[in-house]
């Protein structure tokens, strides 16, 4: 189930990329914002893959398989570094990224993950 939704959550990041790579191709004003965007839910499709790795690290280091491993990671930190990192990327170029939309567009994946959970339960409710 969580395969799947991070396939289709990663779909909708994919054409939302392609619908911002066109709004900063097509329309020279708004670059900066589209550009602020791209750079975001990069980073929070990259957050997303992340957790889901370390979901499946821990998923099956508890069904006591004896060949699962059993490294310690730093989860949150590796997630928020990457959130620090696109920060100071957009605050160190800041004629090219617009800060406010990389931070703003860092939650793409997290949102678009529970609507998609949220609708999926509905579905099944019915």
């Amino acid at each position: 189930m969580m395969n799947e939704l991070l396939r289709k959550s990663i779909r909708i990041a994919t054409f939302f990329l392609s619908a911002c790579f066109l709004v900063w191709a097509f329309l020279p004003d708004w670059r900066i914002y589209a550009a602020g965007v791209i750079l975001g839910v990069v980073a929070s499709v990259i957050n997303g893959m992340m957790l889901r790795r370390r979901v499946d690290m821990i998923g099956t280091v508890f069904t006591n398989n004896p060949n699962a491993p059993r490294k310690a990671s730093l989860g949150l930190a590796s997630r928020l570094a990457t959130v620090l990192l696109v920060a100071m990327v957009a605050y160190k170029y800041p004629e090219t990224f617009h800060l406010p939309s990389v931070l703003l567009s860092c939650f793409f994946m997290p949102i678009v993950t529970l609507v998609l959970a949220y609708a999926g339960n509905r579905k099944n409710d019915t």
